[in-house]
């Protein structure tokens, strides 16, 4: 799935209209009969907001296939220029044909009247703008929009909730709280702003005819994949694999206090198909865990001859979860250069030292995943979380591309991106926000690393695995945590791979 711009989204439009031959007033009709079929078995009563562009048109076309199907339809048409695009008319004047249930507004004056309208239509269709919103609303739509918000029973917005811009997820002063938007062919970049989110309701992308190829010739490289993209990265299992072919991983991590964090990585490593994990922390934490982790192997950090022996024999090495600054860890952070050619996974306590130390990046660049939350990110780049929050993609996007290392900005639809390419992963649900969630999705990573998957690769597999996991554990609970998730992992791994 394409994510784009509302310049992209326009250039796609001409590209099918102007190149491939596929008439406006064709997408249109296309566009119409995909809503119509979602929402024909809302009610009976709808009232269709119809601004004056194709959007508009849409609206019109939605009301008179409803009508078709004998549904009690209200036709709002606000166009206070009195100027319309001609996909509009050519629906304005069929509709006129099979309706009189049609009301123009213009003043404040108007807009009140809507208010008795609702009691006899409870279902809105929002056609008021489109994807090309880019500046404040006046006082009036103002108004309009709020009455929508405070008077009908569902709202559903066609293409872009009305009021929101669909580049940056900014609210134009007022928006439509919709219940259910249904859009076109491609998510709005402004989609995955979280400002964004509580507008949308529940979105759903429609394909109105538009092909493939306009899309692709198109792409800005920011992406979300399905479940069967996934499937064709994920390698299944060898019928004569050994652990040897699944990767040796060694986990640093945890500290007195963060025993968990240490324990939570390591299995979660286990359960995703390392072939041969090893925990390396203080004895205090090795003391703790030794007999719990009867999986995986445990080292005292402080052996340091065994520990870079071990750290020169492994393919992976995980570094944060539950990491204090002790000045061991800095130090093998410092010499992760000098363990040979390693993949790292980089968290949590290795993150906040590589803040404060920026020369650790020197030998990380081209062969290491960060997994930063926003606090760990606005650390590592100088600036704010509320800056970070709105404008994760960019940052991420920027700090893996100067970095030469993939980046997996955690949070609601967690961003991954090598610097040019970006993915948006979309599994997951608000009832994993426990702690230790972090260090299972380290362990995943790691895991995937480790069974010969590539950097961004692991990065994607990771986080879509760590989600659905989450969603398996999460179902029918009012929330879940590291432990149950870490739990359904291989479930979820035999379910992408069917």
């Amino acid at each position: 799935m394409y994510i784009m711009s509302t310049n992209k989204c326009k250039k796609v439009d001409r590209y099918t209209i102007d190149e491939i031959g596929i008439p406006s007033i064709v997408l249109m009709e296309n566009a119409a009969n995909e809503i119509v079929n979602k929402v024909v078995n809302l009610g009976e009563k709808f009232i269709v907001f119809c601004g004056n562009g194709n959007n508009g048109g849409d609206g019109l076309a939605i009301a008179r296939k409803l009508i078709l199907k004998n549904k009690d339809v209200y036709v709002v048409i606000i166009n206070r220029d009195g100027k319309c695009s001609s996909d509009f008319s050519i629906n304005l004047n069929i509709l006129q044909k099979i309706t009189t249930n049609i009301a123009y507004i213009k003043t404040d004056e108007d807009i009140k009247s809507l208010m008795l309208t609702f009691n006899n239509y409870n279902i809105a269709i929002d056609c008021i703008f489109g994807v090309g919103l880019n500046r404040n609303l006046d006082s009036f739509y103002i108004k309009l929009i709020n009455i929508i918000n405070e008077c009908a029973g569902i709202k559903v917005s066609i293409d872009v909730p009305s009021g929101l811009n669909a580049d940056n997820g900014e609210i134009m002063g007022a928006s439509i709280e919709a219940d259910i938007t249904y859009t076109f062919e491609v998510i709005k970049r402004g989609f995955i702003e979280y400002k964004a989110l509580s507008y949308l309701g529940e979105l759903n992308v429609l394909n109105i005819g538009i092909p493939e190829y306009a899309k692709k010739v198109n792409s800005e490289n920011i992406f979300i994949l399905d479940r069967d993209q996934y499937a064709q990265i994920l390698k299944k299992r060898s019928l004569y694999g050994h652990k040897g072919k699944y990767g040796k991983v060694a986990i640093l991590a945890g500290s007195k206090g963060y025993t968990g964090a240490a324990y939570i990585a390591t299995e979660a490593c286990v359960k995703s198909g390392a072939g041969l994990t090893t925990l390396v922390s203080s004895k205090y934490v090795q003391d703790k865990l030794s007999c719990k982790l009867i999986e995986a192997m445990t080292l005292d950090i402080e052996e340091s001859d065994k520990v870079k022996k071990l750290l020169n024999d492994s393919d992976v090495i995980a570094i944060g979860p539950g990491m204090t600054e002790e000045k061991v860890y800095r130090d093998i952070l410092s010499d992760i250069g000098n363990h040979g050619d390693k993949f790292f996974v980089v968290d949590a306590g290795a993150l906040q030292l590589i803040a404060r130390d920026k020369s650790m990046m020197n030998a990380l660049k081209g062969k290491a995943i960060f997994t930063p939350h926003p606090g760990e990110m606005a650390r590592l780049i100088g600036k704010s979380i509320s800056f970070v929050e709105d404008n994760r993609l960019e940052v991420a996007k920027r700090y893996a591309k100067e970095n030469e290392i993939i980046v997996v900005l955690k949070g609601y639809n967690t961003i991954i991106t090598d610097g040019n390419n970006v993915y948006i992963n979309n599994s997951g649900n608000s009832k994993m926000a426990s702690g230790g969630m972090g260090d299972c999705l380290t362990g995943i990573i790691s895991a995937l690393i480790g069974q010969r998957h590539s950097l961004i690769n692991s990065a994607l597999l990771g986080t879509y695995i760590h989600g659905l996991a989450g969603e398996f554990a999460s179902h029918e609970k009012y929330c879940t945590v590291a432990s149950e998730v870490i739990e359904n992992i291989s479930k979820v791994m035999n379910y992408i791979v069917g």
